[in-house]
This record gives C-alpha cells, structure tokens and sequence, in this order.
C-alpha cells in the first residue's frame, strides 16, 4: 500500500490562542509550524511514506490553512527530502492561470528531481475562488451551496479548460488552443524575432505573427507518466473523470455505502480505458489516523488535532455531509467523537487501529491511504511517535508493508540530476 500525508500547514498553536483571534497573522506561529511540518515530513521519508501534500487556500488570518501556495511549499519541502513525492492536493484551477500552473510544476519536476506529482481541484471556498478568480468569474461549490447546480456547472467548465490547456502544454513541445475563457496564444501577437526564426521557427508563421507556445523547461518526467490526483470528492462526476484521465480520486467519505458507490463509478467509467481494472483500483481514501499507547490516550491527541480544525472551521463548508449516513435527516453532529465514531478519524491504541484499518483496507482494496496530520494545534511530539507507532507496529501487525511510485523520466533525459552532479 503507498502511504502519504497532507499537510495545510496550520498556525502552530494550541486552540486556546486559536481562540484569541488572527492566529494566522502571528509569525511566531507560522515560523514554528514550518519547524514543526518540517519534522513531520523528514519523519515521512525515513518511515517510507509515498509522498506528502499541500493545499491551497488564501487570506487565513485565522490561522487554520495557511497554505496560499502548495507548489512552493513543494519546492520547499524538496529541500528537506531526497526520496519522498511532493505533490498538492491541490492547485485550485478555476481561480488560477493555467499556463502559470503548468510552468511552475515543470520547475518543480526539476528540482525534486522528478519526484514531483500534481494535484487539481475545483475549490470550495468563496472568499478565496472568488477574489483569486475574478478575473475569470470563478466561482466556488460546496455541498450546502444553495446555487450548487449552476456554480458546479461554471466552476467544472473553468476545471476542465484549465486542465487541458496545462495537459496541452506539458505533451506538446508548442501548442495552441481557443477555448471559452482562454486562448492560448492570443490572435495577433506580433513575434518577428530572429531568434525564434532561426532556434523555434514553427512558433511563429511566415509573417512574423506568433501562433504557438511551449513552456521551457518543460516537466523531467515523461508527461503521460505523471500521476494526477484529484482531492477530495465523493462526486460521482469527478470519479468518473478521474477515471477517464487515469487520475487518482480521493475518496472523502468513511461512510461504506457512499464509498462503494463512488468506487463502482470509477469502475464503469475506467472499464473503457483498462479492461482488467480491478475494483477498487487506483483510488486513494482519506483518512486522519492517530495511534497511542491507550485508546483514550488517542482520542485526546486527536481532539486537540483533526478533532479541533474539522469542527471549528470545515463544518461550516458542509463537510459532515462526508459523514452522513444514507437516509439520515436533520444535522450531522459537529464533534471529535461523530468523527471517530463513523470513522473518518482512526484513532486509538495499536491494536484498536489495527483492527479498524484491516477492515477498510480488505474492504475496500485499499491502495492509497492519505492521512490528513492536524499539525498545528497538535502536540508534535506525539503525531511523530503516532507515526511511528502506525508504521512500526500497526502496519506489520495486518501484514502491510508500504510501496513508493517510481517516476519515468524523458527518455531523452541523459545527464545527472542536478542533485547529483559535480564539476569536471
């Protein structure tokens, strides 16, 4: 099973100087959670986690996600790691410029040296969408949205173009589209450059007018290599485009009826592109996990954790709608213990999580596993030997050992990564 975490980061401090207000413009607090996230994912590399995650999410004076940029948190953990993935979970395409997203990932391929994997989502927050996006009439959608219906429609059309225009980018050495909201390049740009006659030509036509582009450098990786995951959905939409681009969706729900819906929709929809898909196959799930030496032990690390982010801040945007059951009416209780009673928090001794995790992994087929880590409000001291404890001990207790992605490079890509390299 390949294991990897998502990080926000979160403003490192406790719930009470959450509570104090603007946390988020604290730099105390963000200086020590780049110290604590830090730890969590040089901790990941030598456990053997697949990878690790950020987000995006702008203006949290708040504090609770304080990620406004997950590719250049990227480069930074890059600088701390040699083997573990980085990737985002996820770019929020609607409210970004497509061709700025797929530069910025290529540069990060070469610094990680390949390593890198990308994530795109659609956003559920309007304050950011909104205001990043305005430009191109962004707009969020969330659960309890009550203009869901045309907000989803406007939001997936902004998606789907800026996928394809970063896709193009990537695949192609120059390329050219006209879409609704983007054309790439704009007609009538004048570019009668010698250079580019001479180095590039076919970018430009006969009469100097620029007709195409390309990004330089482009990604080290193989373009159709690169693993695309898309957090965090129980859409029955997004798994089956998930599953005609061959992407990895995220599963956000424990509940076990919705979780086997959305898997048979990948299923039907990935059949027309693998045949011998299995059930279950390429699909990841989300879950935050918290081991110690006693359940109840657990249970408090966890509340102060997931426990305190989840219900201070993402209730709010309808995510306990992750947590009903089919047929259940009236309000999803907001607390820690909904969350660890229907399983979307794992969170007690050694054998108790053992016991849980076997369930859902035999279940479900279980590939992926991502961890959501409240690093922040969290004692660090003890997520790193709740870590610890899962890989150490939990994992081999069910007979679980852990696998990592091993990228494909440009196979004209010839020369030492520059990690590697020395002068002659």
């Amino acid at each position: 099973m390949r294991l990897g975490t998502f990080l926000v980061p979160s403003a490192a401090a406790s719930p009470a100087n959450y509570a104090k207000g603007y946390a988020g413009s604290n730099p105390n607090y963000y200086q020590r959670a780049l110290f604590e996230n830090g730890e969590i994912i040089k901790q990941c590399e030598e456990l053997g986690f697949d990878f690790v995650a950020f987000s995006e999410h702008h203006f949290h004076l708040e504090g609770i996600e304080m990620s406004n940029n997950p590719i250049l948190l990227g480069a930074w953990a890059a600088s701390i790691t040699t083997r573990l993935r980085i990737g985002q979970m996820a770019n929020v395409l609607p409210a970004r410029n497509p061709i700025l997203v797929a530069e910025d990932l290529a540069m990060l391929d070469y610094f990680t040296g390949g390593r890198m994997f990308a994530g795109f989502a659609r956003g559920y927050q309007s304050r950011h969408v909104t205001t990043i996006g305005q430009k191109y009439d962004a707009v969020a959608t969330y659960p309890t949205d009550p203009e869901y219906a045309e907000h989803d429609r406007v939001n997936r059309e902004l998606y789907d173009e800026a996928y394809g225009i970063i896709k193009g980018l990537w695949e192609n050495r120059e390329f050219s589209v006209k879409g609704h909201h983007w054309q790439v390049p704009p007609a009538g740009i004048e570019w009668d450059h010698p250079a580019t006659r001479a180095m590039a030509p076919s970018m430009i036509d006969d009469s100097g007018v620029l007709q195409k582009v390309g990004i330089a450098p482009n990604t080290l990786q193989a373009p159709s290599t690169i693993e695309i995951m898309v957090p965090f959905t129980m859409s029955p939409k997004t798994m089956q485009w998930s599953a005609r681009e061959g992407a990895w969706p995220i599963v956000f729900t424990p509940i076990e009826e919705t979780i086997t819906a959305c898997l048979d929709a990948y299923l039907e929809e990935a059949r027309n592109r693998r045949p011998d898909i299995a059930w279950g196959e390429n699909v990841g799930h989300f879950r935050e996990i918290v081991v110690a030496d006693t359940d109840e032990e657990a249970f408090a690390i966890g509340s102060d954790a997931m426990g305190f982010l989840w219900t201070t801040w993402h209730d709010a945007f309808g995510f306990n709608e992750a947590l009903r059951y089919p047929g259940e009416e009236g309000v999803v209780p907001n607390s820690y213990r909904t969350m660890v009673d229907r399983g979307m928090s794992i969170a007690g001794s050694v054998d108790t999580v053992a016991r849980k995790l076997e369930h859902i992994i035999e279940k479900f087929s279980i590939e992926m596993l991502v961890l959501w880590m409240g690093i922040g409000p969290s004692p660090i001291r003890k997520m790193l030997r709740s870590n610890e404890l899962l890989v150490e001990q939990v994992l081999p207790k069910i007979g679980i050992t852990l696998d990592q992605f091993v990228p494909t490079l440009r196979p004209e890509f010839e020369t030492p990564k520059w990690t590697e390299a020395t002068l002659a």
